[in-house]
């Protein structure tokens, strides 16, 4: 079996992470050829060219917009939506040798896999990664017209992400098209290095962004500060829009915490970082999933995280971490002294959240879920014509 997968971004980030390594899974283990569809290359490139997979450049749209657009933009969202049917036409034309079985959208940003399984007249799987809140997002198209698209038979199976993202989508898709699976995670190489630190380690991984909320950490962080208890916060991952990183850093020369503050922007090996790292910690709002918890999870890590999104989902409370109101600095603050004044409960609960997230979020078993319904989907199709 051929399958197109289409992916959002060129980047090498979370979603396109955890669809690398499912394209890998389904090829070795169950004998799936995996062809990449994107709208410009970059660093995913590099690594699909590593795996040995092909793909494919085209500039196709995405069919959700900012919701801060201006009149203009509204408007050249709508013609973009336009050029995507005759893009997918033409990108039909280049596929007509591949011999594409099934295509496989990895996110809700573009509609562009829909159009094209249309075109080429073959099943399409629907893979929703991403709340619109999240990145505040807004569908292009007008309500009753996004519905249709996500109603039409040719959608075969939706998949996403958490019972938070079920909810998030309910009242645009079939219910009994879609499926709730996890997101999968390769298990780290590394080990969490067992050194007891002056000051606590706290990570915080993922875009510096309002969305993932670092501030919040950060005024957590300067409330420990004026009780005289110091911990040492590491901050990883690309800053979008730079304004927001300088507002942190603003926020940490004004409150005295600027030398136990450290910014590293991207880095390619997240779990080499992190052997080094005590806690984790997750104040993002909306998270559709959470690929960092799992992450810290995975590094023997107990991570704190916010009661947002599917946050709460991934971890028990009390058991694997503590959770806190997303808002509520002072608890946060709390739950991160808890454990600058009990060393012992990080090994306690970073050895409990390990073992559940090796348990139940593995990236063989999200694969071995996902193909399942790829194989229910290819039956259902080709057994009818």
């Amino acid at each position: 079996m051929t399958i197109l997968f289409v992916t959002h971004n060129e980047g090498f980030y979370g979603a396109n992470k955890s669809l690398v390594a499912l394209m890998c899974l389904l090829r070795d283990k169950f004998g799936i050829i995996p062809i990449v569809l994107m709208f410009r290359t970059g660093k995913l490139c590099d690594e699909l060219e590593k795996q040995q997979i092909k793909y494919y450049v085209i500039h196709y749209y995405w069919w959700v917009r900012n919701q801060k657009t201006t009149v203009f933009e509204y408007f050249m969202s709508k013609r973009k939506q336009i050029k995507n049917i005759f893009l997918a036409k033409k990108m039909a034309e280049q596929l007509a040798g591949e011999q594409i079985d099934l295509v496989y959208s990895n996110s809700v940003c573009t509609d562009f896999g829909y159009l094209l399984a249309k075109r080429i007249r073959v099943p399409h799987i629907w893979h929703l990664r991403e709340s619109l809140t999240q990145f505040s997002l807004h569908f292009s198209l007008s309500e009753w017209l996004t519905k249709q698209i996500f109603l039409s038979q040719n959608n075969k199976r939706y998949i996403l992400i958490s019972d938070y993202m079920m909810k998030f989508y309910r009242k645009y898709l079939p219910v009994d098209r879609m499926q709730k699976i996890y997101n999968g995670i390769n298990p780290p190489d590394y080990q969490r290095k067992d050194i007891i630190h002056s000051k606590l380690q706290v990570a915080c991984v993922g875009v510096v962004s309002e969305n993932k909320n670092q501030l919040e950490l950060l005024q957590a962080q300067a409330l420990l500060h004026n009780k005289d208890v110091e911990i040492e916060t590491w901050f990883v991952g690309v800053e979008n829009p730079p304004s927001y990183l300088r507002k942190c850093q603003s926020y940490a020369c004004e409150n005295g915490i600027e030398n136990n503050v450290h910014f590293l922007g991207h880095k390619d090996n997240v779990f080499g970082f992190l052997q080094d790292m005590d806690l984790g910690v997750v104040a993002a709002r909306d998270e559709a999933f959470g690929r960092t918890t799992i992450e810290f999870m995975m590094m023997q890590m107990p991570v704190v995280v916010s009661q947002s999104g599917a946050n709460t989902e991934l971890m028990q409370d009390g058991v694997h971490g503590f959770s806190y109101e997303l808002g509520n600095v002072q608890a946060l603050a709390d739950r991160i002294e808890t454990y600058v004044k009990n060393r012992d409960l990080i090994l306690e609960h970073g050895t409990k959240a390990q073992k559940h997230a090796m348990t139940h979020f593995s990236a063989e078993q999200n694969a071995e879920k996902i193909y399942e319904q790829i194989q229910s989907v290819y039956n259902q199709f080709y057994n009818k014509r």
